[in-house]
């Protein structure tokens, strides 16, 4: 996947010629401690500078037992709405991903650096279009620490630091050897997350190399470990005919108004616009729906439904490989030469689904079932609402593939001048293979026709699928397959020094992303420029998409500056001046530190920042799945995702106002209040929206008066007026039996307004929001962490509580007869952790047990259609988990 173009030469051109600038370079006698804080590239304190940064040490990482970085984000009390749980439903396509969504401004308004480097977004996207980095490629054993900017960044760092920034810092530095073994096993359905990684750093060629291997095995948990939240997962579409009056109802007759089977198992008496279920429905595990009144005033039948819940998992079959390596060196000449390289492939292995989806097709009137085809017992035509392979066929799997490479050159130096230089090089990229099965809408018309199978002789029942061969199933069967893939190659050149007592930061960055996606032939779609879907894809329900090659460049100078006024102000600021392909943009900061006493400090910022739109959202369209509620029922409708070539940079206007007060060595309190005011904010219409705004608009697609298709489309929406405070303390502390501390991190949302459609704003906080483009907000989050040493022993605890919301989605029949409302309850984990640590001849040796969500907390139900009846946005349905490991160092 690393390649090379004209960004690759432009830089190996600079560092020949800068490999020549011995005469200009320094080295220093000394070694001089660098801290450098995420948000700037002058020098300075992570904990009580101008701008809020909270860090996760390495220390709270391993008491966290973390298997993948997804462990790490859910313990930052700031992010809302990522996608580390990533399932079937909400998130099917980035499943084996994890993401950061920093106040809940969307995946993509999240700055995620490697390293202090960017890197590729996902090359798999949300279900609601948004883009990220995949923070599943990054192994948990090579981080240092963690740190989270907590506000916009965009003066320094560019594009996407609307929210704030979340940096991985590596451990580049680590001499030694590392062997890391651990289980995590789930109470309920005895699922597994088995890791081994390896560590290994040594003093090599007079740099230091580091080398790093991890492993990670994970068994599945099937929806039939927790029924409870599986129970929402019906459909109206299981196995169903309707049957059709042969002629206008106008001009039919009484007597035509209904229609007679003498005998078999569909023998009886049926109206016009009546629905006939599978025969053997509750047989083959099928779900009875009555259906009320008919347009003609006669009962409308019942439709035979089809539970799916149970088939899925709340935890795919997964493997995750990792790699990485790095080396550092100071040349003859002082200049500093640094490489590292990445490599991860996570494989979602089983990821089962339905046996096979919804004909949509055969919904509409040229796919009518005539009498006496595909073994039709009606004299009248009948037109199919259900799946070739029902509730009585074995699931298919739905197999997903990451891999994921980078590779960062840097050189760095001091000149004579005393400034200094560094200039580096990163080239990421991600491949995404992705199969979703389903069936051939042209194997499946010729099979109904008698005309199917390898001979062209075989005919599909639709009336009694047990008749149907396998070879006759395989024929039709089809799925969608696509391989995606994200490239990003960045040069960084920076220029750091003082001036007078100024100190200064200055510096370029040149970028160039791609995006590729390539199709099978079945599941090309195609769309005019209205963002219609013109020619569907061959398959009976997955719509497909388009294909997709497309790229970009940018180029970028900034500038920062900090002085200290006298001994008590400090002022800093920063200018970004980013030249994209659609139009250029520039964006200020300033910002203030004051000591107002000894043991407080107050700071604060004023920024702007901007988000470019994605690749994705300008060219690519796609057709997905969602769950949506009409008239009374619910099910997954196809979803037209059209691109807008058309679309704006996001903008916004950002500001925060702290204080930090340290009243002794041992008490420390942060307070900071946060505003944004997001203009032009990219989203997708929202399906459910629109279609409760306008049941029959022109957008929403129906046949007979069921629903079959929505067209939704990227556009700037109007604004996100939001704001809240984040609170931190911490005190340390001796006891009798050693040193302790207790830490708590909140983070309170007080308002998120967005357009109310009406020419106004609404707030959306505490609110699941299942019909507009924001995701389900909890107003708090809180996370208490302690730890006590005491010799060889050490014993950790992290208390969660994430507050309670709801939904105002109107609630089913299934909703309703399952006991579920539309309030969601809070959500209360404790984890708790132990370690003893000891020496043998020249290794520590750590052995660990944990028990994560000790008192077995339940994840609050939520009604949320026919997805899970929980929210993996926010909520962990796994249970209870055991956790033992062992580590040695060397």
């Amino acid at each position: 996947m690393i390649n090379t173009n004209n960004i690759t030469k432009l830089f190996f051109s600079i560092v020949f010629s800068f490999s020549f600038m011995h005469i200009n370079a320094q080295e220093s006698d000394e070694a001089v401690e660098e801290v450098i804080v995420t948000g700037s590239y002058i020098k300075g304190s992570a904990t009580d500078g101008a701008s809020p940064v909270d860090i996760i040490s390495r220390d709270t990482i391993e008491n966290l037992g973390a298997t993948t970085v997804a462990d790490i984000i859910r313990n930052m009390a700031i992010d809302s709405g990522s996608e580390n749980n990533a399932d079937s439903f909400t998130s099917g396509s980035t499943q084996g991903s994890s993401s950061v969504n920093l106040r809940g401004l969307g995946l993509s308004s999240t700055l995620v650096l490697l390293d202090g480097k960017r890197n590729t977004i996902a090359a798999q996207t949300a279900n609601d279009g948004s883009v990220f980095v995949d923070t599943n490629s990054i192994p948990v054993n090579i981080i240092e620490r963690v740190e989270i900017l907590k506000e916009g960044a965009a003066s320094v760092y560019g594009s996407d630091a609307v929210a704030g920034v979340v940096n991985y810092i590596f451990r580049r530095d680590f001499t030694g050897i590392e062997v890391d073994v651990s289980q995590q096993k789930t109470d309920v359905g005895d699922q597994t997350d088995d890791r081994l990684s390896v560590l290994v750093g040594a003093e090599i060629a007079d740099g230091n190399l580091v080398v790093s291997l991890s492993s990670l095995d994970r068994s599945p948990l099937p929806g039939k470990a927790m029924p409870e939240y599986a129970q929402l997962g019906i459909s109206t579409f299981g196995s169903s005919f309707l049957i059709y009056p042969p002629g206008a109802i106008s001009s039919l007759t009484p007597s035509q108004y209904s229609t007679s089977v003498a005998s078999g198992p569909y023998a009886g008496t049926y109206n016009i616009l009546e629905y006939v279920p599978d025969a053997n429905c509750t047989a083959n595990k099928g779900v009875l729906i009555p259906m009320g009144t008919s347009a003609i005033g006669e009962s409308a039948g019942t439709l035979c439904g089809f539970f799916f819940g149970d088939r899925f998992n709340y935890v795919n079959d997964e493997d995750h490989a990792q790699s990485y390596a790095s080396f550092q060196k100071t040349l003859d000449n002082g200049v500093n030469f640094e490489i590292d390289y990445l490599s991860s492939t996570v494989d979602v292995n089983d990821n089962p689904q339905s046996p096979s989806y919804p004909a949509l097709s055969y919904l509409t009137l040229p796919n009518i079932i005539m009498p006496g085809a595909s073994g039709s017992p009606f004299s009248y035509p009948v037109l199919f609402r259900g799946r070739v392979l029902g509730s009585a066929s074995p699931s298919k799997n739905a197999p997903r593939n990451n891999e994921n490479e980078r590779l960062s050159i840097g050189i760095n130096a001091t000149l004579d001048s005393g400034f200094d230089f560094s200039l580096s090089y990163t080239d990421s990229s991600q491949s995404a293979s992705y199969f979703q099965p389903d069936t051939s809408t042209s194997k499946l018309k010729d099979a109904v026709n008698g005309v199917g199978g390898p001979g062209g002789n075989e005919l599909w029942n639709l009336f009694d699928p047990s008749t149907n061969s396998a070879a006759l199933s395989e024929y039709i069967s089809s799925g969608e397959e696509r391989t995606t893939d994200a490239s990003l190659r960045v040069i960084d050149a920076i220029f750091t020094g003082t001036v007078g007592n100024i100190d200064i930061a200055t510096g370029i960055q040149l970028k160039e992303e791609g995006f590729k996606i390539k199709r099978n032939a079945e599941s090309v779609a195609q769309f005019n420029d209205n963002g219609d879907v013109t020619v569907q894809s061959d398959l009976i329900f997955l719509g497909g998409g388009a294909e997709n090659d497309s790229s970009r460049k940018s180029s970028a100078i900034f500038v920062e500056a900090s002085t200290d006024v006298n001994e008590k102000l400090q002022l800093k600021g920063a200018a970004r001046f980013e030249n994209l392909k659609s139009e250029n943009t520039f964006n200020p900061k300033i910002s203030a530190r004051y000591k107002a006493s000894d043991n407080l400090v107050l700071r604060g910022s004023l920024s702007t920042s901007f988000r470019e739109p994605s690749l994705v959202q300008l060219s690519s369209d796609l057709v997905s799945l969602q769950g949506l509620s009409d008239n009374g029922s619910t099910a997954f409708i196809r979803v037209a995702i059209a691109s807008n070539a058309n679309l704006k940079p996001e903008e916004s206007d950002n500001m925060n106002f702290g204080a930090i007060w340290t009243p002794n060595e041992q008490t420390s309190l942060t307070l900071d209040y946060w505003a944004i005011d997001y203009k032009d904010v990219i989203t997708i219409e929202n399906a459910q929206g629109k279609l409760n705004a306008d049941p029959n608009g022109p957008d929403i697609f129906r046949s007979v008066g069921t629903l079959v298709g929505v067209t939704t489309r990227y556009f700037n929406a109007a604004k996100i007026d939001a704001s809240g405070i984040d609170i931190e303390a911490k005190y340390n502390f001796d006891t009798s039996i050693g040193d302790a501390f207790i830490a708590v991190n909140h983070a309170n949302i007080m308002k998120y307004e967005i357009p109310n459609g009406s020419g106004g704003m609404k707030d959306v906080v505490g609110q699941f929001n299942y019909d507009n483009f924001v995701r389900s907000m909890p107003e708090n989050k809180t996370i208490i962490s302690a730890q006590l040493n005491s010799g060889n022993h050490q014993a950790a605890a992290f208390y969660r509580m994430i507050s309670d919301y709801k939904t105002n989605r109107p609630l089913d029949a299934f909703a309703k007869g399952a006991g579920i409302g539309q309030d969601i309850g809070e959500f209360n984990t404790l984890d708790l952790r132990y370690n003893y640590n000891m020496e043998m001849n020249d290794s520590k040796i750590q052995l660990s047990l944990g028990i994560n969500n000790v008192t077995d907390e339940k994840a609050p139900l939520v009604f949320d259609a026919s997805n899970w009846a929980y929210d993996p946005k926010h909520h962990d349905a796994r249970g209870k988990m055991m956790y033992i490991g062992i580590k040695l160092t060397r």
